[in-house]
Order: structure tokens, then sequence, then C-alpha cells
């Protein structure tokens, strides 16, 4: 299975609290064919309840694979304004459909690991940002319909932000990402391939000490994001998992 960043929850999650406003300002009858979709499948088998994959034991079902795609999409559309749901997209949406359960394998794995270091999240904490998503859709109706679109539930939102949580102290307890430093003939190489780069497109590059701040935090969320990509790597060779799909 090929193997790639997660970011999951956390990216997920923020940006679509992020885009909400823009996705919902943009809302057109698109959201209401997809849920058609998803509620008249055209497997006439379609089974919620039917285990995919179990990652050391743990279930991914139907319904978790559906419920994420459908977040994957909303995300998608809000970045980049494009719906997967349209068959001209058809390649992106394959990709997605490869990349979601990639996820959903990989955060099962975090989530396990997060318990095993007996870590856990505050109900306080989870309410809180609940109540605070409440606040940014403006009444509760309008949080309901944030809920309906996302093909989610109160409790599984909440379920959402408490692993949300466990992966990011699973990463502070384990990684040490804050504390990640790099070498300067990493920066001045980031420098040079940016010197190409706006050669190639035929435009002057500004001196070094203008763009330095910026390199260096590219360079930091590089070397953060390939720490984190080793430690998933590590974690799924160590997993048991499971396919049920072909």
């Amino acid at each position: 299975m090929k193997r790639k960043i997660l970011w999951l929850l956390p990216i997920l999650l923020i940006s679509l609290l992020i885009f909400t406003a823009c996705d919902e300002n943009n809302t057109t009858g698109s959201n209401e064919d997809s849920s058609d979709e998803q509620d008249s499948p055209h497997n006439l088998d379609y089974d919620e309840e039917a285990v995919l994959v179990t990652v050391n034991g743990d279930e991914i079902t139907q319904g978790h694979y559906d419920t994420y795609i459908i977040q994957l999409k909303t995300l998608y559309k809000a970045q980049h304004g494009i719906d997967l749901d349209d068959p001209q997209h058809g390649d992106i949406a394959s990709e997605l459909q490869v990349r979601a359960m990639n996820d959903l394998i990989e955060q099962r794995a975090l989530v396990q690991r997060s318990k095993e270091l007996n870590l856990s999240v505050p109900s306080s904490s989870v309410d809180n940002q609940v109540q605070g998503i409440i606040e940014q859709q403006g009444s509760q109706e309008a949080f309901e319909t944030f809920l309906e679109d996302r093909n989610l539930t109160r409790e599984g939102l909440e379920i959402l932000i408490e692993e949300d949580s466990l992966i990011s102290k699973l990463y502070d307890e384990e990684l040490s990402l804050e504390e990640i430093t790099y070498e300067e003939e990493e920066l001045t190489a980031l420098y040079d391939r940016y010197v190409e780069q706006r050669e190639e497109m035929g435009r002057e590059p500004e001196p070094f000490e203008e763009v330095e701040e910026d390199l260096k935090q590219s360079l930091i969320q590089r070397l953060r994001h390939e720490k984190q990509q080793d430690y998933i790597e590590n974690l799924i060779d160590g997993s048991d998992i499971e396919y049920f799909f072909n």
C-alpha cells in the first residue's frame, strides 16, 4: 500500500472549519445530489456495516469509509472549487478513494498507539470545540445542516475531534516536532532551488535575506512532514492489517 503523510484529522477537521463559510456560501443543488447518491448507491448489496479493513482487530466499515469520502470531497471543493461528483473529474475522485482508505488505516493505527500510551482528551475540551463550531455556524439549525452535509452526527463529530486531539498529543509525545532543526547547507540548497525556479519563470529572484524566514519555515515543515511520514510508515509496518475487499 502506498504510504503518505497523514495530517489526517488535524488537516481534515480544521480545514473543514476554516472553509465552512466559503463552502456554505457556494452551496448549490450539488450537495443534495451527493446525498442522494449516498442514500441510493448503485450496488444493491450495499451495507454500511460491512467491514472493509481491520487494523489490529479494529474495524473500518463501509459507513466509516463513505463518511470520510464525503468530508474529503467537501474539503476538496472548498479548497479547489471542484465538484468531485462531476464525472469529468473521475480521475481525481478515484485517487481520492485510494487516499481515503489509506488515511483511515493510518488514523486507526495512530489512535491505537495513542491509547497504548494512555493518552486522553478531556471531555470539556471536546465540548468546547463543538461549541466553537456551533457558534461559527451561527445557530443550532445551521450546525445541524453542517453535520448533515458531512454525513455526521454530533457524536460522530465529537469522536473526530477526540481522535484529532489524540493524534496531536501522540506526535507531541513521541516526535518532539517543535525541536526539529536543520543544517545551514539544507537552507542554502533550498534557496538555490528557489532561484532556479524563479529564473525558469523569467522572474528575478529576491535576495536571500528577503526570503530567508519563509524558506526556514518551509524547510522546517518539510522536515516535520518527513519525520511524521517515517513514524507512520513504521507504525503501519508493525500493524496487522486485513482487507475484506478486492
